[in-house]
């Protein structure tokens, strides 16, 4: 098949999870015999270098990258609160990426169009307008439930209003979006029953990001009581969950045993985050190579307590034989069993108490480790998601 991704970022380098996501289905579509072409906005924010991202793309793409400021400013910011739009999603949309889309589809049939995320979701109309294509919508989130779970944990009512404000008008907008496509595939089975609530009719298939198994893989533990926490620190959940790791639950584990240590990293780590000072807990920053980050360490811990989609990092863990200790929220969509192939810990002292047994015995849930990779190499290897994927696809295209 002809495949055309629409993507709302430039997937590369592969530093979070979004990002990833997009590249291993762009690499998976080429090394399963398709002809991929990928067309890319890249705002301002994510910073990435064309030429360095060319490089890699190109290995698997036809690839497009059109540069865009997503950046949020104060004064549209502000003007956008007399309107009924979405901010979040109308940063996106770019007149000059449209006539774009509309001379490449004028000039390239497609088989399959996927559209990646809400926020190139605008671009359906274009899309529709000049391609006989099915057009698939991949939501890699439910993204109005990120900024409502972030309201909900939010303190200061001005910000809570606003949060609020963000959550409902995303709400609206992709209530609007997802039936205007010819099927939804969300990255988990929680995701695809919103959408089902929300109001959505056409075909619905869960496909969650896939790993590459040959990269994360199970290494040699040096420290059994090293802990990390990897994920992008410019997404707002993982900022709130490593703050509230450091205040609510840290201490209490310190207080166990001083052998404990945690490493924190990721992309865009704030200012104020690096300047943080707790007892064994050392701010990493971005680094290059994620799975070298985690060869060394035992644990990983993911506290999220807003989000929404499927924690990529987890499954990365996982893969890496890494012990997991996640909230419920950070664990969702995952195809787990607590107790089995995961730790579920929603409360300090829930952490707390993993925490007591590690300190007891290092080795007492290795075996949740062994089954966490097991997990992984039977169910969210790329190579296999993607097959499930395609095999949708030629359902819509026969």
């Amino acid at each position: 098949m002809k495949i055309l991704q629409v993507s709302h970022r430039v997937p590369y380098p592969l530093n979070e999870g979004g990002t990833i996501g997009i590249y291993n289905y762009t690499r998976g579509f080429y090394e399963a015999g398709h002809k991929v072409t990928l067309v890319c906005l890249n705002g301002i924010k994510h910073g990435i270098y064309n030429d360095e991202a060319y490089s890699e793309l190109k290995k698997y793409s036809d690839v497009f990258i059109f540069d865009i400021d997503t950046n949020v400013k104060p004064i549209p910011a502000f003007l956008n609160l007399f309107t009924k739009q979405s901010y979040n999603a109308i940063r996106f949309y770019n007149r000059n990426f449209e006539r774009f889309l509309h001379n490449l589809l004028t000039s390239n049939s497609y088989d399959i169009i996927q559209v990646e995320g809400t926020f190139v979701a605008m671009y359906y109309d274009v899309l529709r307008k000049y391609s006989k294509a099915p057009i698939i919508l991949r939501q890699h989130n439910v993204e109005y439930q990120i900024w409502q779970r972030l309201a909900v944990n939010e303190t200061n009512p001005l910000k809570k209003w606003y949060l609020n404000l963000l959550s409902k008008r995303l709400y609206q907008f992709e209530k609007e979006c997802v039936n205007k496509f010819d099927a939804v595939v969300p990255v988990t089975p929680d995701d695809g029953e919103l959408f089902k609530k929300m109001g959505c009719n056409k075909p619905i298939f869960v496909s969650p990001a896939g790993i590459d198994i040959n990269h994360w893989q199970p290494s040699t533990i040096e420290n059994p009581f090293h802990i990390f926490h990897l994920g992008s620190l410019e997404w707002m959940p993982n900022r709130e969950a490593v703050i509230w790791f450091l205040k609510e639950v840290w201490p209490l584990i310190i207080g166990i045993n001083k052998r404990f240590h945690l490493f924190i990293a990721g992309k865009n780590m704030p200012d104020f985050m690096k300047q943080m000072k707790y007892e064994n807990v050392i701010m990493v920053g971005e680094v290059k190579d994620g799975a070298k980050f985690v060869s060394d360490k035992a644990i990983t811990v993911v506290p999220l307590l807003s989000g929404s989609g499927i924690r990529l990092k987890i499954l990365e863990a996982m893969a890496a034989s890494k012990l997991v200790i996640s909230t419920t929220i950070g664990a969702q969509g995952i195809d787990y069993e607590n107790g089995k192939n995961i730790l579920i810990a929603d409360k300090p002292e829930e952490f707390a108490a993993v925490f007591k047994q590690i300190d007891l015995d290092a080795n007492h849930y290795s075996t949740v480790s062994k089954n966490g990779y097991e997990l992984i190499k039977s169910h969210y290897s790329n190579d296999a998601v993607i097959q499930r994927l395609l095999n949708f696809y030629k359902t819509l295209t026969s």
